[in-house]
């Protein structure tokens, strides 16, 4: 598992190619070995989305009968709904990686878009420890979580753009294969895990 000097290292790699600085690609381990390590990521996430998972379930017992009960189960649901999210998106890359013809761009967009993962999970959950800690802040923090998505979607666009040769078209969909289907399957995996108030 990557250290913290070297999760770093990565990260100020992102940050200078969102730059549209080019010497970013030299602070990152563009290697298949790289490629491999980059989802070590999802775990150096896991403080940041064991903020969210508790705040969500604080939101679910809100809006659910005095009586409900939610184990450790529901927070394995949780994780597998984020892991979910975070895996489909890079099948969908993958599948169609050839037919689009941009395989050469997959192995750099998929290394560089989990470690950005990292900053944009601990930015999300910010607003939800918000709500931990102020519970009647939950307006605010819905106005947060818009917000940061905004800036996801913005910052995920810029640096995909960027490992697909400034392609715009190219990286405009590549980014919607990374945001759209994690948010549809998302929902209808939670419905069907019981983890969305009824």
């Amino acid at each position: 598992m990557p250290g913290l000097d070297e999760v770093l290292h990565y990260l100020n790699g992102i940050y200078l190619l969102l730059k549209q600085k080019q010497e970013g690609f030299g602070w990152l381990d563009l290697s298949w070995r790289g490629l491999m390590r980059s989802f070590w990521a999802f775990v150096w996430c896991l403080p940041a989305l064991a903020v969210t998972w508790a705040s969500w379930r604080l939101y679910y017992l809100s809006r659910m009968p005095a009586e409900t009960q939610t184990g450790p189960g529901f927070f394995v649901k949780l994780a597998f709904v984020d892991m979910i999210g975070w895996l489909l998106p890079l099948a969908l890359l993958a599948a169609l990686a050839r037919p689009l013809g941009y395989g050469k761009y997959l192995a750099v967009v998929v290394t560089t878009g989990n470690w950005l993962t990292v900053p944009l999970c601990y930015a999300f959950a910010v607003p939800f420890a918000l709500t931990l800690v102020l519970p009647t802040s939950a307006p605010l923090a819905g106005l947060l979580i818009y917000a940061v998505l905004g800036a996801s979607v913005m910052l995920q666009f810029r640096l995909v753009w960027m490992c697909v040769g400034k392609q715009t078209l190219l990286a405009a969909a590549m980014t919607a294969i990374y945001v759209l289907p994690p948010m549809i399957v998302g929902q209808e995996l939670q419905r069907l895990l019981g983890t969305l108030p009824g």
